[in-house]
């Protein structure tokens, strides 16, 4: 639950930067600096619903993350050969599967969170950059979140994440699909998503149920 926290907050402070300065604030990791203060801000004024959580989600950190570069990375090579109707299938259920396991989810006890940011090796011209930072609660153990951002038509954009471990996409989801790719192809790994989909919706209404016992 830590680790998701670190999660659903580094990638709502990521948000929020690029939506509210992106017009006057161009580096990347200057985004995410910027959006700590503005975020904290938010957070310390009072406890937030999972309502208003998940409309922070959908408005504010979604449209920064770049989901088909994120599906390519997770898919590999034989992203090529798929379909444009495969392609978007993938995208779409690799979507729904992040933001239902790693964004979409509430979190509680950040108003105390602090943020250290490592320094950034990033000069103009670039069109990537690792964004690191470190996330301490009191009386836990602090969390590293790093973001890999790539400079699109479309501006910055969140290619892939990682929180006190490996990259979600180039290496944890990668090696999940290994599997299904080799043994039944493209639709096999749509289908493992759309079961993966499943488990996650399933057990997400489990919880509210015992929540609300």
């Amino acid at each position: 639950m830590k680790r998701l926290a670190a999660t659903v907050l580094g990638l709502t402070f990521l948000g929020f930067t690029m939506v509210t300065r992106a017009d006057t604030i161009n580096a990347p990791d200057v985004m995410v600096k910027t959006a700590v203060q503005d975020v904290l801000a938010v957070l310390k004024q009072g406890k937030s619903s999972k309502k208003q959580i998940q409309d922070l989600v959908d408005t504010k950190v979604l449209p920064m993350f770049d989901f088909t570069l994120m599906t390519k990375r997770a898919v590999g090579p034989i992203w090529k050969t798929a379909t444009p109707e495969q392609k978007k299938m993938m995208v779409d259920e690799f979507r729904d599967l992040l933001v239902r396991v790693f964004i979409g989810k509430a979190f509680t006890g950040v108003s105390d969170v602090s943020v250290k940011f490592e320094p950034t090796n990033f000069t103009e011209g670039d069109d990537q950059v690792t964004v690191k930072t470190v996330i301490s609660t009191p009386g836990e153990t602090p969390v590293a979140v790093e973001y890999d951002l790539k400079k699109t038509s479309a501006g910055w954009k969140v290619v892939d994440f990682s929180v006190a471990g490996p990259r979600l996409a180039l290496d944890i989801y990668s090696n999940q699909f290994r599997d299904p790719l080799q043994q039944t192809g493209i639709d096999g790994l749509i289908k493992f998503l759309e079961e993966k989909n499943r488990a996650a919706e399933n057990a997400l209404v489990a919880g509210h149920k015992a929540v609300a016992k």
